[in-house]
This record gives structure tokens, sequence and C-alpha cells, in this order.
């Protein structure tokens, strides 16, 4: 059996090394030193002992949960990261299976986790849409992925209707008087959720004669909620009434940036948000939002997981989930004659 001695050797590295690389220890091992390890310790058929041992039970019971680390800090921190995970969890779980979560920064990292681990099977949060064709390549095992927007057939994934989302979030602004408005996410340019949202919103908005101006479209990513604020309620013929932002934890920010400002929600700027997390409800005044069944989407993501581990012939499936608007009290009626 090779050992981390064996890798340590061939590597030309202490065992030190060699096990913080494997650990994913990157404080103390530089990428291509940790790169190169692996690669070494994939080529050597190096199998850590917790999966010797589940391969000598020829199952391993467990499922691999991988998602896109932050460089800012604990992708965890996000409410509906968190709450979906631990939706899935409490459902493997009772399933008897054990989970084993990985953060993922360097892509080479995604197979060699899943095959140490021995994984019998992977469900993957968040955005890997550029990499889905070589980690199914690459792992010929079940794989879920969620939310994606990737055009590779056979491909199971759970998501969301975003696109009905953005257009529920622009008629609640329509419907109570509003026509300026602005959208705030974390935007990538690439295709996928938050780009989804934008669409619908701005196509809805669109068709009833509104306006959504290229400067009103603002990236969470670039600038603080702050500083977009600032910008949004400058004196300005075109300043905007309302903002759709594309998740509950981004409006819980700009309510906390508005406070600091001391721009009243809704009457200075009205506010609506994504998901319908608690963190949302607990919002004053109350966070109208897009609601979608976090729950739900876990229970489906797990249900075609453990279908596809029972029966690995099963087909791919897709499943999109609905969702609806929560309204409550952060958009300003603007009809004439409104209270």
């Amino acid at each position: 059996m090779v050992t981390l001695k064996d890798i340590a050797a061939k590597a030309g590295v202490s065992m030190m090394t060699v096990s913080r690389a494997l650990n994913g220890d990157g404080s103390r091992v530089s990428g291509p030193t940790a790169a190169r390890i692996r690669s070494i310790a994939e080529e050597m058929g190096y199998i850590p002992n917790s999966s010797a041992r589940s391969l000598a039970a020829r199952s391993s019971r467990i499922i691999a949960i991988l998602m896109r680390d932050t460089p800012d800090g604990n992708p965890l921190l996000d409410p509906y990261t968190s709450a979906f995970l631990g939706s899935v969890v409490q459902v493997l779980q009772s399933c008897g299976y054990y989970i084993m979560v990985h953060f993922v920064r360097d892509f080479s990292d995604i197979t060699f986790r899943l095959r140490s681990w021995s994984a019998e099977g992977a469900v993957f949060l968040g955005l890997f849409d550029d990499e889905i064709r070589q980690i199914r390549q690459d792992n010929p095992i079940p794989l879920v992925f969620t939310d994606s927007y990737s055009s590779l057939r056979q491909v199971s994934n759970v998501g969301i209707d975003d696109y009905k989302g953005g257009c529920l979030a622009a008629r609640a602004f329509l419907d109570l008087g509003h026509r300026n408005l602005a959208f705030c996410g974390p935007l990538s340019g690439k295709p996928g959720v938050i780009a989804q949202r934008l669409q619908g919103f701005a196509d809805t908005l669109a068709k009833q004669g509104a306006i959504l101006p290229q400067n009103c479209v603002c990236s969470i990513s670039e600038r603080s909620a702050e500083e977009i604020l600032k910008d949004l309620l400058a004196p300005s013929a075109l300043r905007p009434t309302g903002l759709f932002v594309s998740s509950d934890h981004i409006a819980w920010q700009f309510y906390k940036a508005a406070g600091r400002l001391n721009i009243r929600i809704p009457d200075d700027l009205s506010i609506a948000g994504f998901d319908d997390l608690p963190l949302g409800r607990a919002l004053i005044p109350g966070l109208t939002t897009v609601r979608q069944d976090i729950q739900k989407k876990a229970e489906k993501t797990c249900d075609i997981l453990l279908r596809h581990i029972k029966d690995p012939a099963s087909p791919s499936e897709t499943q999109i989930l609905d969702v609806e608007l929560a309204e409550r009290d952060s958009i300003k009626d603007l009809r004439s004659g409104a209270c």
C-alpha cells in the first residue's frame, strides 16, 4: 500500500508537506506544490486509510458535497447556502449516509477528493457550469448539480425558475406605481442564476415601458451597498424609487447601509429580495421577496442522487421548481390616491 512516506520521497518533500497538501491546507503549501503532490499521489494510487476501510466494506456510505470557496470568507456565511446545505445533510443522514463537505478553489482538487473519499455520489452547490463536462468525464459516480445553466445534456440538475422570479419582482413594483427601478446582485457576466433573475426583471419592465438604465444595474461584488446607495440616490431625473436585489442576504446589506445613511425604507427607496429566508422575514419593514422552497429543493436533489446510486443506469433528470411572491411592506405604494 502506498504511504505518505512513498509520496514524499518521490515528490522530494517532507511527509508533513504531503499531509498538508492532501488535506487541503493551502496556507502552508503553495498551490503548484500541492497540485504536484496530489498528482503524484493519484499516479501512485494512494488511498487514505479511511477510504481503504470503506473499500474493504464495499460501500463507503459517503456522499460528497462540494461548493465554491470564496476568496473573501466562509461560503457558509451566506444564509441561503447554509439553509440548503443543512437541509441536504439532514435528508442524507436520515438515509444512513455520511457527509463530506469540501470547499473547492482548484478544479483539479474535485476528482482527487471524490476518489480519496471513495464517495458513492456527490452534490454540487453553486456555479460549476464551466467544468461540468470534465467533472462528469472524470467521475463515473452519480452527480447532481444545483442551479446549473449548463447546456450540456445528460446532467442531473435541480433548480428554480429564476427568470419567473425576476418577472414577479418587477410586477410587484409595477403594480404599486414604480417606473424607475434598479437591480443589484453579484454580476459575473456569465449565464446563470443572477443573469436569469435580472433578465426576467428587465424584460417585464420593458414590456410596460418602465426604465432600467444600465447605470442602475449594479454589482455588489465590485462596490459596497453603501456606495451603491449613494450613487443610486444622487439627485437625478431618473433616480430610482425601487431596487430589486438578487437575494435576501444582499437586501439585508442594503437595509443596514440605508440605516447608516438615514435612508428610509420604503419611503425613500423601496426594496425587494429573493429567497424568503428567515433573515428577510425578520427585517423591519418586512421584506417583499421572491420565495423559493429550499427544503423541497434539497429533498428533490437528494431524491435524484439516491435513486441514481441505487440504479446507476437511471437517466439523468432536471427538475425546475416554481417560485412565488411573498408580499410584505418594503415596497411603497406610489399610485395616485394611495395612502
